[in-house]
């Protein structure tokens, strides 16, 4: 009967430690693909107003359920949105000047 309780208090220690680390990760992957789809967003606008002549305004875009939020200070475009934890994240792009 004791060896039962230790194996099952080792064994609730190690889901204790692990799980929250588990979700920690798992959270931190999917904010990296959110960051990665801004910079994707960023990118594109930046090329369709150097290359298109794109207008240089703000816009609001829904990418797998995540709202972008991106706009032109200058020559650099920005994006902002919210993370997995609820933070408002920011990334901006250099945009350039125009090519045509």
């Amino acid at each position: 009967m004791a060896e039962m309780l230790v194996a099952l208090s080792i064994v609730m220690m190690a889901v204790s430690l692990l799980l929250p680390q588990t979700v920690l990760f798992m959270q931190e992957r999917k904010n990296i693909q959110i960051r990665y789809k801004a910079f994707v967003l960023l990118k594109r606008e930046a090329a369709l107003y150097m290359y298109e002549n794109g207008a240089k305004r703000p816009q609001e875009k829904v990418v797998n359920g995540n709202v972008y939020y991106t706009y032109w200070g200058g020559n650099e475009v920005c994006a902002t949105w919210k993370d997995v934890k609820g933070r408002m994240m920011e990334q901006c792009f250099y945009a350039g000047e125009k090519i045509n």
